[in-house]
Parts: C-alpha cells; sequence; structure tokens
C-alpha cells in the first residue's frame, strides 16, 4: 500500500526544524488568544481540555496525527466535543489538517485514513491555512452532495424501472 500525496503544499517551514516544545508553546499561546479575542467561544465545555490534550499527542520528532477517538479519550469528552474543537482549530488557522489516503486494493479506489495536523506559525501561513481549510471543507461538501444525488437518483430511476414492469405475463405485451 502505497501513500497518494495530497495536492496541497505543505506550510512553508519545515516542522522537524521548529522544535517540539516551541511549537507547543507557539500552540498554546495562539489558543490562548484566540479565547481571549473570542475568536474561540470559551462556553463550549470541554474544548479546552481537548486543546490541552491534544497538543500533547504530538510525536517527538513532532508529527502528529492522533484520532478523534484518542484525542476524545485523553481529554475525557465525547468524540463529537473533539471533532467539533479540532473544527474550530482550523477554522481560525490555528492548524493546517492535511487528509491522508491510502488505496485499498479491495475497494479498487483510495480511502482517507487519517489526517496529519500542522502548527499554524507565521500569520501569513495562518491566512493559507484559513483559505485551505476552507477550500477542503467546500470540497468535501460537495462530495458529500454529489454522493446524495446520485443515491437520489438511483434510487428514482430503480423506481420508474419497477413501475413499468408489468405485474404479470398476462400483461405484459411482448408476450401477447
Amino acid at each position: 500500500m502505497t501513500f497518494v500525496k495530497n495536492r496541497v503544499p505543505a506550510l512553508s517551514h519545515a516542522q522537524n526544524a521548529i522544535p517540539r516544545d516551541k511549537l507547543k508553546s507557539l500552540f498554546k499561546s495562539g489558543v490562548e488568544a484566540a479565547l481571549m479575542t473570542g475568536e474561540l467561544p470559551s462556553r463550549n465545555h470541554g474544548w479546552k481540555s481537548v486543546f490541552d490534550k491534544f497538543i500533547d499527542l504530538m510525536g517527538p520528532d513532532g508529527s502528529w496525527f492522533p484520532s478523534h477517538a484518542k484525542v476524545a479519550e485523553k481529554a475525557g469528552v465525547s468524540e463529537r466535543t473533539a471533532w467539533a474543537a479540532i473544527n474550530a482549530l482550523e477554522s481560525i488557522g490555528l492548524i493546517r489538517v492535511e487528509a491522508r489516503y491510502l488505496y485499498d486494493p479491495e475497494k479498487g479506489k483510495t480511502v482517507r485514513t487519517s489526517n496529519l495536523y500542522e502548527v499554524v506559525v507565521t500569520k501569513a501561513q495562518r491566512a493559507i491555512a484559513i483559505l485551505a481549510a476552507a477550500a477542503r471543507k467546500a470540497k468535501e461538501a460537495a462530495k458529500r452532495q454529489w454522493a446524495i444525488a446520485s443515491r437520489s437518483s438511483m434510487a428514482e430511476w430503480g423506481r420508474r424501472v419497477i413501475h413499468h414492469l408489468p405485474a404479470t405475463a398476462a400483461e405484459d405485451p411482448q408476450l401477447n
């Protein structure tokens, strides 16, 4: 199995060039500033815990790809709360999310396996991360809409075919 390259380029800084402790402190100070300015709502219960545990799951080499379930387990919240908190971080540009894919030979297509997270360091990178997040979410929403539309059109087609089938052999004009 091989990884499929993502079309979105990596951030301009090398994650490994910045020490892990520095990335963690930049992330935590960014979260605190966002909470103070109101970019992140402070009233959401459990989000602060999610932010703290989320950054603690960064690997020693700066790699960072925990699952929503793992973050929720460590923070003591539901998976939905962890997912919402991480999405909020992405939407304001504190982190950058890169979807990772793997080719599944059984399904004959690439499937999403996990996300890779990056701490955004500069204001320019933050602006790029906000745009990338909006583009990724729009693409995913379009894929969902297309899937819903194709399922409903296939179901409608099936209803039309079944509706026009004769109920008995006597009603079939080709047999008469």
